[in-house]
């Protein structure tokens, strides 16, 4: 049997991960953690062989950054990301952090459990790209790295002076690219964008 640790906040997702691990009869879920700063020690103490870990938990850490703790120090244990997230750095980050896989809830054609399987038999699987998503009437691949920059920023709330001063550039500068973003997703002003941002689960984090 192999020990498993779940890393998930949603009751009924980490109920359900639970029910497909413990149904095959060859893994045993050893605990359920709803925050990932836990999850090291947790690994430490009962020596735990495969983590399936989801990106946004509750806590001070992601579950990106606990896969990096984790496998800095015991590398053999196996961790599959799971997120619904769509976020353009989710993937490059969990491959520099060392998870072993990473699968995207609804979005990804392998089922869940043929991931960990051909984890546990020394495979790596990773989509090929970030799934895009319409935000508006513009897909989440029609944006440039500087609009990208500049939705995350608007996502944090930043006003339009505080992002030109973030990003180096002039305030005329920051305007033509809002008015650009608004103009390709069809949005009539930021509020909008920002809503259907959050609604489509297209998260512009920090890489």
């Amino acid at each position: 049997m192999i020990k498993t640790l779940i890393v998930e906040d949603q009751r009924i997702t980490r109920d359900y991960i639970r029910e497909l691990l413990e149904e095959t009869g060859r893994y045993t879920v050893v605990d359920c953690l709803s925050d990932a700063s836990l999850a090291f020690p947790k690994c430490e103490k009962d020596e735990i062989e495969l983590v399936v870990m989801d990106v946004y938990t509750s806590g001070s850490k992601d579950g990106i950054d606990a896969t990096e703790e984790i496998k800095a120090k015991h590398p053999n244990i196996k961790v599959v990301i799971v997120t619904s997230m769509v976020e353009c750095g989710y993937l490059d980050r969990a491959k520099k952090a060392g998870a072993d896989s990473f699968w995207y809830k609804n979005i990804s054609k392998e089922n869940l459990m043929g991931v960990i399987d051909q984890t546990m038999n020394g495979k790596s699987i990773y989509p090929e790209k970030t799934p895009s998503v319409m935000i508006g009437e513009a897909s989440s691949e029609d944006f440039t790295k500087t609009e990208i920059k500049i939705l995350r920023l608007i996502i944090e709330g930043l006003e339009y002076d505080e992002i030109a001063e973030r990003l180096n550039c002039s305030l005329n500068t920051v305007k033509t690219h809002i008015t650009h973003i608004l103009a390709k997703t069809g949005h009539s002003n930021r509020t909008r964008l920002v809503i259907d941002i959050m609604n489509k689960n297209f998260i512009i984090a920090k890489n």
